[in-house]
């Protein structure tokens, strides 16, 4: 067991053999008195701030540990955060695409409608041309052949040979043929060319022709 100053203090030596002087014994003791006791005092402070150290290492030591446990929690946190992230991501993207997909396809249909329409406005309107034109093309055979029949009428009339002879010029096709006079005619048959009148129901009059 450590001595204190106390003891140290009151210690009494024997004499024997040569003696000391007490006096310089009893102040070197009180001397050591001092010294022991100052390094008790520093040991304690020693000690207490030993003590005080290892508490701030045990503190340091709880929030090291909850701040790990914290930062634990928060990359757990942060990793759920990010997987749903992710998800959320993914199934907006997939949706995105679906929807994206389905405007397309609407619009595809709704292009192919109006160039199936287009078409079928080209092709009707291309037939109604083809009517036309083929109902024109009859029309003016049918012009034709009337003015021939005409023509061939007078030609070979008995009544119209007398209005002209073989030595006579030959009438220039474009030239209108004059009808005798109506003194002249007597008996005579006149025969008149008769034209359609012009008109936009062309095709009702080509149907009562041909009837």
């Amino acid at each position: 067991m450590a001595l204190t100053p106390q003891e140290i203090h009151a210690k009494e030596f024997s004499g024997r053999g040569r003696n000391y002087d007490r006096a310089e014994v009893n102040e070197f003791l009180d001397q050591v008195v001092v010294d022991y006791e100052a390094l008790i005092e520093e040991n304690k402070t020693l000690q207490t701030k030993l003590t005080e150290a290892d508490s701030n290492a045990k503190q340091v030591e709880d929030m090291k540990q909850s701040v790990n446990a914290s930062i634990l929690v928060a990359q757990e946190a942060a990793d759920r955060l990010k997987k749903q992230t992710e998800a959320e991501t993914a199934a907006t993207l997939q949706q995105a695409q679906v929807e994206a997909q389905k405007i397309v396809m609407e619009a595809n249909a709704k292009a192919n409608v109006l160039i199936s329409q287009s078409q079928q406005e080209n092709q009707k309107l291309v037939d109604e041309k083809a009517a036309l034109s083929t109902d024109m093309g009859n029309f003016k055979a049918k012009l034709t052949g009337l003015l021939a029949s005409q023509m061939d009428l007078i030609n070979n009339s008995a009544d119209w040979a007398s209005f002209g002879d073989a030595t006579a010029p030959a009438t220039s096709a474009a030239a209108p043929v004059e009808a005798p006079a109506a003194s002249e005619a007597g008996s005579e048959v006149e025969t008149v060319v008769i034209f359609p009148e012009k008109t936009d129901e062309s095709d009702k009059f080509l149907n009562n022709d041909e009837k």
